[in-house]
């Protein structure tokens, strides 16, 4: 498949269909709020939303089992695929990136702790990990004792972007 040419390698065929440039990427992925990882798993192809965060160039999300499926199927065969889309409702913006990578489960508490305090930095109040732990009736131990990070390492990025100026069609 090296020598071959595949759709994300062929120019766009439309005039509203715009290759993103790596800012453009970084910037969608960095804003984005949902995201598809896509593994191989025994059954087959699984895709599964998960929330994340980019940083460093790499795509992490947090999982809170330490089996199941997803993780399964990432231990098993680390080559992932993840996406990330998004677009108005009269298609006159749409934009979606498409990365190829590598996943590794980080399982060792400290090393977990700097990707799980910019995950609370994005999808909640920015408050220390353990500050955003000690609210209300949580049980941080146990909590943390149950949670692995995905980290995924890209070999290949893509991005798109649909712009139409007039959304008549």
């Amino acid at each position: 498949m090296d020598n071959e040419k595949t759709n994300l390698d062929r120019p766009p065929t439309s005039k509203y269909v715009h290759a993103m440039t790596q800012p453009e990427i970084d910037q969608f992925l960095t804003c984005a709020r949902v995201g598809r990882v896509g593994v191989l798993s025994k059954e087959g192809p699984y895709i599964v939303p998960v929330g994340f965060a980019y940083s460093e160039g790499k795509i992490f999300f947090h999982t809170c089992q330490r089996e199941g499926l997803k993780m399964e199927a990432i231990r098993s065969n680390p080559h992932v695929c993840f996406e990330v889309d998004e677009s108005l409702s009269d298609c006159s913006l749409a934009k979606s990136v498409i990365v190829f990578g590598r996943a590794e489960v980080i399982d060792d508490k400290d090393k977990m702790l700097p990707y799980l305090q910019k995950l609370i930095d994005k999808y909640r109040v920015p408050v220390s990990f353990g500050r955003y732990m000690s609210k209300g009736d949580r049980k941080a131990k146990e909590e943390l004792a149950m949670v692995r990070i995905c980290l995924i390492t890209p070999d290949k990025m893509t991005g798109q972007s649909i712009l139409r100026t007039n959304s008549n069609f």
